[in-house]
């Protein structure tokens, strides 16, 4: 049999239309330059957020943070913003906003309000371009704080006193100041009620901006892990951004005495043991939340009732306005103190569930979350390997009922649990793991928030 070779020539009418549909793309609008486009998320309640444009993702961005700013064509995009909501398996988009990019702008947009009712401000403003050879900044002040009425903002060298007619803003919520060139130094951000500059609402400790810089400088609340109901952050162009705690709210701890080996203890802040500030705190006793000085401060534990000898001591430093908390760890041959910040901060999506390890008697330590009333056996633990003295990462939860069990890492045997939560969404479980007297059993303690 001869094979047939089969030719197919397209009538002339289906070329014509070929170069037709190509020559349509001409007509799509052209890009003649770039504006840079970045996001802060000033939702309180919301977890890290993603920011993208289109489907393209720009980075994440937890409460108070902004992604870095990205620079795209002259053309309109469709931003977006998702979250991930514990219990789904992909991430809710809750926002959007479109936006025609001019080129030589720069645009920040701005999430408030709530997931649920969230809103996107937009503020813009033109590049500027430094040599670097400048001696003075860029600035440009925002209010974002919701628990605030309009306020005037001061901003002026350490020591300079807030005077009526000397603010350089005055903001309603959401509102943006003109910017405006300030010689690079040492700043003190104050803010005050409207027309009362004696009505002093945030002020913030020195800051040090640095020369040919482009800052925002925006206020938000506080939240959860500071005292102070407002703290600010300086946003820059080409550096990192700086944040302005409130100097009125110095640093806070409470200590907690997670080692077994210790025994009840008094604590001292000073070298001559004449400062006490914790007295009689036993094995799993937790302090009141106390004030602590600007600066670093040495911190010595002693016997209950007798100044010597020191059984451990350590010198400890939290940022003014944090709420932190310093745990004594380890058996009496390896006594330490930890320090560090809980996250008690909740969030919309999801319940927060975090773990300090106290316990030195097992080396590694797995925790399960799991249904309540549902069997262990063949569970994957929520967090795995932990080990004394350090803070665990954070797990997400969904609203439910669940047991808490601890195991041995790659050990079958149960070391604590059940412990039953009951938890819903914007809950944070803070708890604590101690050893026992009896060294093959462990401890599980929720620790309450304590202000």
């Amino acid at each position: 049999m001869k094979l047939m070779r089969l030719k197919y020539s397209a009538p002339p009418l289906v070329f014509a239309l070929l170069i037709t549909a190509c020559d349509s793309g001409s007509s799509l609008p052209e890009a003649t330059g770039k504006g840079s486009i970045r996001a802060i998320n000033a939702i309180v309640s919301a977890p890290e957020v993603s920011f993208l444009i289109e489907e393209r993702s720009l980075g994440t961005v937890d409460f108070r943070q902004a992604t870095s700013p990205e620079d795209y064509d002259d053309l309109t995009y469709k931003f977006n913003f998702e979250a991930f909501f514990a219990g789904n398996t992909s991430l809710t988009r809750f926002a959007s906003r479109s936006l025609d990019v001019v080129a030589e702008m720069d645009y920040t947009m701005v999430l408030t309000g709530t997931l649920a009712n969230a809103s996107v401000l937009l503020w813009e403003s033109p590049q500027r371009t430094f040599s670097g050879t400048e001696t003075v900044f860029e600035a440009r002040f925002a209010h974002t704080a919701e628990s605030l009425a309009t306020v005037d903002y001061y901003f002026a060298p350490p020591g300079t006193a807030p005077v009526l007619g000397e603010e350089i803003a005055t903001l309603a919520f959401g509102e943006v100041s003109s910017a405006a060139d300030y010689a690079a130094g040492d700043y003190v951000l104050t803010v005050t009620a409207g027309d009362d500059p004696t009505d002093v609402l945030f002020q913030s400790d020195t800051a040090t901006l640095a020369a040919a810089n482009q800052y925002t400088i925006t206020t938000f609340d506080g939240g959860p892990n500071t005292f102070a109901p407002i703290i600010a952050s300086a946003y820059a162009t080409t550096a990192n951004a700086i944040t302005l705690a409130d100097i009125n709210y110095p640093a806070t701890v409470e200590f907690i005495n997670g080692s077994l080996d210790l025994g009840t203890v008094d604590i001292y802040d000073d070298e001559s043991q004449t400062s006490l500030i914790v007295d009689d705190l036993p094995h799993k006793g937790v302090s009141a939340e106390l004030n602590l000085p600007p600066g670093s401060s040495d911190v010595s534990f002693t016997p209950f009732d007798a100044n010597n000898p020191v059984l451990v001591e350590a010198t400890v430093n939290f940022f003014t306005g944090i709420r932190g908390r310093v745990v004594t760890v380890g058996a009496a041959d390896t006594l330490r103190v930890v320090a560090y910040n809980p996250d008690r901060r909740g969030v919309d999506t999801h319940t927060k569930f975090q773990v300090f390890i106290a316990a030195s008697n097992i080396e590694f330590i797995n925790v399960y979350v799991i249904e309540a009333d549902a069997v262990l056996d063949e569970q994957q633990p929520v967090l795995g390997g932990l080990t004394v003295g350090t803070t665990s990462a954070t797990a997400q939860l969904r609203a439910g009922s669940y047991d808490i069990y601890l195991r041995e890492f790659q050990g079958t045997e149960i070391l604590a649990g059940p412990v039953r939560i009951d938890v819903a969404a914007g809950d944070v479980v803070n708890a604590i793991i101690y050893d026992d007297v009896d060294p093959a059993v462990l401890d599980f303690v929720i620790l309450p928030d304590n202000p």
